[in-house]
């Protein structure tokens, strides 16, 4: 598995996350089509290590995905509290 990651990366440019990625989806899509595949010997006994790369993957998502989330939120409160404060010296004027 490890030479299709890396034929991925050499002749598609893919990163390795992008590949394990790409390698996932193609595993998934013939799995649920019902395609006859023996995925040990196609991995060799290294899925093991597929599934570890793949969970690391969507792990780093999950944490950019929090960052996002959380500068997200962050901005939201921001725009509250400004708004909250011109609200308030809006009616504090009059």
């Amino acid at each position: 598995m490890e030479n299709l990651i890396k034929k991925l990366q050499d002749e598609a440019g893919l990163t390795t996350e992008q590949a394990v990625k790409a390698v996932s989806i193609v595993k998934d899509y013939m799995d649920k089509e019902g395609l006859d595949i023996d995925w040990d010997k196609f991995f060799k006994g290294k899925t093991e290590d597929f599934l570890s790369k793949a969970r690391n993957l969507f792990s780093d998502v999950s944490k950019q995905t929090q960052s996002y989330t959380d500068k997200f939120v962050d901005k939201v409160d921001d725009i509250a509290d400004k708004a909250r404060k011109k609200a308030s010296d809006f009616f504090d004027e009059k």
